[in-house]
């Protein structure tokens, strides 16, 4: 069973760490060799420090590396089931049977298994957690054991993320390859199930049995969603009513909807007509002229409870750089409990050069090469521009990396 380090922390009852592993790209890769100094360094209580450190050495005990949830769970027999509010996907390759007659056991295991390493790396990427698998199938949780605020949403990104990575998979192996979803949101009871010889953390209700289903339903490179989950997601999502659908195990047919995409909430916004705030609107266009000026940047935040226009007002400020000749780029950056790539300056950085968000190794690698042949940076930032893109250090700068702390990694990232 996968899990993220967001989800040890909690396991550890120091989720309030998350973030600042984050912020810090300590990965499970990284934790072996985390010391006290550096949880000292990035600020973690001395009493965590102490527990972090006992929990990292009992990982090294385990030759499989990080301690899985169903290990955590036989740690705990006593660990109590729960009901829990949570969004289940399920995704599996259309026309798995035939392509695998095709291909031969072989190849078919090569591909499952870069299918795997793709939808898992995307579910978790978004703060999900890895069910299980069966045959070609992937069974994800949002909102257990670790749940956010907007773990619908979550779900839906990752779907369109999935069908995305479905290109490059099918350019791979040279294959039309799509994948076909269901989604649904419901409550759940999450525990520990199984025998003595074998448990594992996993979530059952209705919920994840209209999750499967509406995949079968789900036509291939479709997304099919539960009726709560678009009313969760009703103005973020663009989707399609499918009207009712005979669904086996549901005594009454249920309502679907195909997820067609995911509107710019700004959109809406821009088409009308901004009245008032012209406090604001003077002080930015004061914070414009003043880079214009002096060829500084500015950082302006907004903050305020839900529904009092932030949205609107941010929209007005872009549309007034823009008559500037400012360009436009915008970074969505979830709550905590995303992978890495999807932090505020990661996604600054995708957009500036012209990367998706799903944007492959090979794609990554073109864009930095194209930004230091263009001069936009000096050649020794190429160190933090690889960091930030998730691409591996070259030999030659393999030590020089290796030898900074984590500040001057984060400094030199910044700017």
């Amino acid at each position: 069973m996968v899990h993220d380090i967001g989800t040890w922390l909690e396991a550890l009852g120091l989720g309030k760490y998350t973030e600042t592993f984050a912020e810090n790209e300590i990965d499970f890769d990284a934790l072996p060799h985390v010391t006290e100094a550096d949880l000292r360094e990035i600020g973690v209580a001395l009493g965590a420090r102490r527990k972090i450190l006992a929990a990292i050495a009992e990982l090294a005990d385990h030759e499989a590396g990080p301690l899985p949830i169903s290990s955590a769970i036989e740690a705990e027999p006593a660990l109590p089931s729960e009901q829990r509010q949570v969004t289940v996907l399920f995704a599996d390759l259309a026309g798995f049977t035939r392509l695998s007659g095709e291909l031969g056991a072989e190849e078919t295991h090569v591909l499952l298994n870069r299918y795997f390493e793709t939808v898992d790396g995307i579910v978790e990427g978004y703060g999900g957690t890895i069910d299980k698998h069966m045959g070609d199938n992937v069974m994800a949780v949002f909102g257990a054991p670790v749940a956010h605020s907007d773990d619908p949403e979550r779900a839906l990104r990752a779907a369109l993320d999935i069908h995305q990575s479905m290109a490059h998979l099918s350019d791979e192996f040279d294959r039309d390859l799509r994948a076909h979803i269901g989604i649904a949101s419901g409550q759940v009871v999450a525990s520990g199930t199984g025998s003595e010889a074998h448990r594992e953390y996993t979530v059952t209700g209705s919920s994840v049995n209209l999750a499967s289903r509406l995949q079968d339903k789900a036509e291939a490179g479709e997304t099919l969603i539960s009726q709560a989950v678009q009313r969760a997601v009703s103005d973020l999502a663009g989707s399609t009513s499918m009207g009712k659908i005979e669904v086996k195990g549901f005594a009454e047919p249920v309502p679907a909807w195909r997820l067609d995409g995911l509107r710019d909430l700004g959109a809406t916004a821009r088409r009308n007509p901004f009245v008032g705030r012209r406090v604001e609107r003077r002080q930015f266009a004061a914070l414009l002229a003043e880079c214009v000026e002096t060829g500084a940047g500015q950082a302006v935040l907004a903050r305020g409870e839900a529904g009092i226009g932030k949205t609107r007002l941010l929209e007005e400020f872009a549309s007034l750089a823009k008559d500037k000749g400012f360009a436009e780029h915008k970074a969505l950056v979830l709550d905590f409990g995303v992978g890495k790539g999807q932090d505020a300056i990661r996604a600054l950085v995708r957009s500036l050069l012209g990367l998706d968000a799903g944007g492959d190794k090979a794609a990554r690698l073109a864009a930095a090469d194209r930004a230091i042949a263009a001069d936009w940076l000096e050649p020794d930032a190429r160190v933090f521009l690889n960091d930030l893109l998730d691409l591996p250090q070259p030999m030659d700068l393999r030590a020089l990396y290796d030898a900074m702390d984590n500040t001057t990694r984060n400094q030199g990232k910044q700017t």
